[in-house]
């Protein structure tokens, strides 16, 4: 029951204008009081913010006192360890030495001791205007002042040495400094002393004197007010305070501690803060007047006043307008909403969507239109489904204000709800629509779904398992292979032993663009980031390719940027392989002209580099209409699937490939004119590794370059350039050769006249095939265009440099000895077999098992180095011996070797306790390579 039921309101006044008029002067004088108190607290908060900054001045002045007084001891620290005991005759007092240093003798007989002090040393104690004393053991000895910063030095106090006595006559360990001053002058200098040797009393004492004015200077700030130093007793030393309100704060901080404020009245007048001083019992305290703050808040005073005003002003202003623009009318409103109220029921009437009102009380219907008493009729169902409509909208405010029902008949209605007001009542208005059509499209879409879901991972798991069936019996035939070519062949032997490589290779190869559309599709195809040099990776794949290009009359070279950075970072293998692919279609669709590799920088900022690789060939072309399809997996260009062998994967594997390197591959081509692939990849720049020798820079002399490709010899011409040399493209003019001037001709020979004939200075000959660097003849040196260390190198010779031996010359390449005994566990006789011939040509010995139980039993009774097993074994895998193996706390390296190269497969094998894992078919240098890490562990 509503509270309106049992209120009744005696004034009926309340429900009219009036009220409303009431309520808005109530409203603006609660804001004109708010801001009152806004203002109070606005000035509350600055004076706290003014009593936070002196308190951090106060605090800073604290800290540089305590910095003055610790900075002091240290250095009376610092002298007192640097004295020296003398076992000889001591020196006379201030004996000067020429190496700048003083001598200082202190004591007398066996208790003397010596004080070397340096010019630097005295200055720093005349700019600290402090003085050095000693004090020797026995009653009534006098102060000796080594040294003294006053010309009229006062003595000390009887009574500081009367102490000193006594401390000495007591035998007490004084580790610390001793701070003293006479109490009894407020202008007596600070005394500290410490004892020269703490293991012997009888050292006696090593001071140093502090003037007045220079502590006062140390303790003033200007922000942090008056000071006041008391001793361990509360006596007071030192002052700055004139006033008898700032003694009396004084008075009352020294009851308190840390930050405080003291008033002997109502309020606060000063701020004071007491402190301990360094390593002593001494403490300061800083008083500080409020009366110096008004300045600071006054300004904010005024502001106050002036907006409290001006909302006061506002809200009288504002009371007149609203009374006139929005009272006076209302009264002309309650009209149009009745109305309004007629026109919203003969909306809900006529609406084409099911509409009704839901009271909130008890969940009856005040109000429904015809379309909705057809679908949800009068049952108990909906009674029910109302109270948990009418819960979510009102108590739980989850902000869910939709749902979706099926009624008996199948029908699918969507619900929209929202809880508003209808007759002085809080109601829920519900809409329905008809959704049984969507949901029925929804049904099909997810079904469709589900089915391409599992024909995706049916394929996925197909292509994964025919990879491991067809890896397995390859390996035998890669193996074999690979150990018969080891052997003695003649050459019809060997060239057939070719021929089945290259198809075994062609084999391997389709597995393998298989297997790549498979992980990328299945999304395990990740990238591995490594450092390498772009130059180096061009010079590798270009020089894959020269034998064939050079076979089919092609010019193959590359063209790469002279501002190409000579390091980066990112998966240089993945990058190959699309360098590969491409050049390879290239060479394949090519029968004349040339084939270039262009490497270009797009761009680049601090760290990253975006690189733009380009392969162009004056091959046959590709029409529009097949450029569409390119990059489909297994599409073949028209009229070249019969002619060139291929899976058609080779470029949907690159498009793929790249989309993961975050670039873009793009092609240009026109029939009859070649063609010309493209991307962009960006990657990141680091510093060259430490351990490569820096190449030694070309003289800076004349070099001209001449070709019949003016963008090769501006290419070269950059080159050397970047190396130091003064390139031009182009010869000399007549009479104008420069000394010691080099002329590099680009695609030549030897046996041709050259492009400069004429020519009779050093001659560096670069053509596009494998040549060596010893000439033949006497001022001509050879290079190979595709590669730039090569040419860099002629030139270097050309231009009389001694030649630089490259790094690892004459070294021995590492020899396949790894005398390792090693444990094959293998379930296929052939495989087994390969793995022993291979292991014993890389000098293992090798023990052989079958299954994973029998590999256990061996372990036991046989000293082993490794384990390589196979992961899918009959009656025990792989994974469970190297769990079993390594629950038996077997410390061998494990290496899997499996058909599978998903990348669930290799974390399984390391999850596994296995070290790492191949991927068969292995070949002889991947088996090496693994195994040479282990090489130390020899029998």
């Amino acid at each position: 029951m509503k509270l309106k039921h049992f209120l009744h309101l005696p004034d009926s006044t309340f429900s009219t204008p009036k009220a409303a008029r009431k309520l808005l002067q109530l409203f603006a004088a609660a804001l004109v009081l708010g801001t009152f108190m806004g203002a109070y607290g606005y000035l509350r908060g600055a004076f706290n913010d003014e009593v936070s900054l002196r308190r951090s001045y106060m605090n800073a002045a604290v800290s540089d006192a305590q910095s003055f007084f610790v900075s002091r001891q240290a250095l009376l620290r610092s002298l007192g360890l640097s004295t020296v005991r003398n076992v000889v005759q001591p020196l006379a007092n201030f004996n000067e030495v020429p190496t700048e240093e003083t001598h200082i003798a202190l004591g007398e007989g066996s208790s003397s001791w010596s004080l070397w002090l340096t010019k630097r040393m005295l200055a720093y104690l005349q700019q600290s205007r402090v003085s050095l004393l000693y004090v020797g053991q026995g009653k009534g000895v006098a102060a000796d002042r080594l040294y003294s910063v006053s010309d009229t030095p006062s003595s000390v106090p009887v009574h500081m040495l009367q102490r000193l006595y006594e401390l000495d006559n007591a035998g007490q360990a004084q580790g610390e400094a001793l701070w003293l001053t006479d109490s009894r002058m407020m202008d007596s200098p600070l005394y500290i002393f410490t004892r020269l040797d703490e293991r012997s009393p009888a050292s006696g004492w090593l001071g140093l004197e502090v003037e007045v004015p220079a502590l006062m200077d140390a303790l003033r700030h200007d922000e942090a007010g008056d000071f006041m130093l008391l001793d361990s007793q509360g006596q007071l030393i030192f002052t700055s305070a004139s006033g008898p309100g700032t003694r009396e704060a004084f008075n009352l901080a020294q009851a308190a501690s840390a930050f405080v404020l003291t008033g002997a009245q109502w309020f606060p007048d000063h701020l004071a803060i007491r402190k301990q001083l360094g390593y002593s019992n001494w403490q300061i305290v800083y008083s500080l007047n409020l009366r110096s703050l008004l300045p600071a808040l006054g300004s904010r005073l005024v502001i106050c006043l002036l907006v409290c005003l001006g909302v006061s002003g506002l809200m009288g202003w504002l009371v007149y307008r609203i009374d006139r623009r929005l009272i006076v009318p209302a009264a002309n409103r309650i009209e149009a909403l009745v109305e309004s109220e007629a026109f919203s029921s003969a909306v809900i009437r006529i609406a084409p969507v099911a509409l009704c009102v839901l009271r909130r009380s008890d969940g009856r219907l005040v109000l429904q239109n015809r379309l909705a008493e057809q679908w949800l009729g009068l049952a108990a169902e909906r009674e029910q489904l109302c109270h948990g409509w009418i819960r979510r909208a009102f108590d739980e405010n989850d902000g869910n204000d939709s749902d979706e029902i099926e009624l008996a008949d199948g029908r699918h209605l969507y619900l929209g709800f929202a809880p508003t007001r209808y007759q002085r009542e809080e109601v829920l208005i519900c809409a329905f629509s008809d959704i049984t059509a969507r949901k029925q499209v929804e049904r099909a879409l997810h079904q469709a779904r589900r089915s391409a879901d599992a024909a995706n991972e049916a394929k996925t798991l197909f292509l994964a398992t025919m990879s491991h069936e067809i890896r397995t019996p390859l390996y035998g035939v890669l193996g074999t292979l690979e150990l018969l070519a080891r052997t003695e062949l003649n050459a019809q032997q060997h060239n057939y032993l070719q021929a089945i490589e290259g198809s075994s290779a062609n084999l391997l190869q389709l597995i393998c663009d298989v297997l790549d559309v498979a992980k990328i599709e299945a999304g395990q195809l990740s990238l591995e980031l490594t450092t390498f040099s772009p130059v180096q990776l061009v010079r590798e794949v270009i020089h894959s390719y020269a034998g064939a290009a050079q076979g089919k009359g092609l010019h193959l070279y590359s063209s790469i940027d002279p501002s190409i950075p000579d390091w980066l970072s990112g998966d240089v293998t993945r990058l190959r392989q699309v360098l590969n692919n491409l050049l390879s279609n290239a060479l394949k669709f090519t029968d004349s002209g040339r084939i270039v590799l262009r490497v270009h920088v797009a761009s680049r900022d601090d760290e990253r580099t975006l690189l733009r690789w380009q392969i162009v060939d004056t091959g046959k072309g590709i029409s529009a209409d097949d450029q569409k399809y390119l990059f489909d997996a297994f599409f073949q260009v028209s009229g070249n699937a019969n002619v060139v062998a291929g899976t058609g994967l080779g470029l949907s594997i690159c498009k793929r490939l790249i989309h993961l390197m975050n670039g873009d591959l793009r092609v240009v081509s026109e029939p009859g004119l070649g063609s010309s692939f493209a991307f962009d990849v960006p990657l990141v720049r680091v510093d060259e590794p430490s351990s490569l020798t820096p190449y030694v820079p070309l003289m800076a002399q004349k070099i001209y370059v001449v070709s019949r490709m003016h963008d090769l010899a501006e290419n070269i011409c950059g080159w050397l350039q970047r190396w130091g040399a003064r390139a031009q493209v182009g010869g000399p003019a007549a009479g104008e050769v420069a000394a010691g001037a080099v002329m590099v001709e680009l695609d030549a020979a030897l046996e041709s006249p050259g492009l400069m004939p004429s020519w009779q200075g050093p001659r560096v000959i670069v053509c596009p095939m494998e040549l060596t660097l010893d000439a033949p003849m006497s001022g001509i040196w050879q290079a190979n265009l595709n590669n730039l260390e090569e040419l860099r190198e002629a030139v270097s010779r050309a231009q009389g440099q001694q030649r630089r031996e490259c790094a690892g010359a004459g070294e021995t390449p590492p020899a396949l000895e790894l005398n390792l005994r090693v444990l094959v566990v293998e379930d296929n006789v052939i495989n087994q077999l390969i793995l022993r011939d291979q292991l014993q040509e890389l000098g293992c010995e090798v023990v052989l098992a079958c299954d994973g139980l029998e590999a256990l039993a061996l372990w036991h009774a046989t000293s082993l180095d490794l384990v390589l097993t196979d992961v899918n074994m009959p009656r025990m895998n792989g994974y469970e011996l190297a769990s079993q193996l390594r629950q038996r706390e077997c410390t061998l390296p494990i290496i899997g070797a499996t058909a599978n190269a998903m990348r669930e497969e290799g974390d399984r094998c390391l999850a596994a306790g296995m070290d790492q894992f191949l991927i068969k078919p292995v070949t002889l240098r991947a088996l090496h390579h693994a195994l040479q890490p282990y090489q130390r562990r020899m029998v």
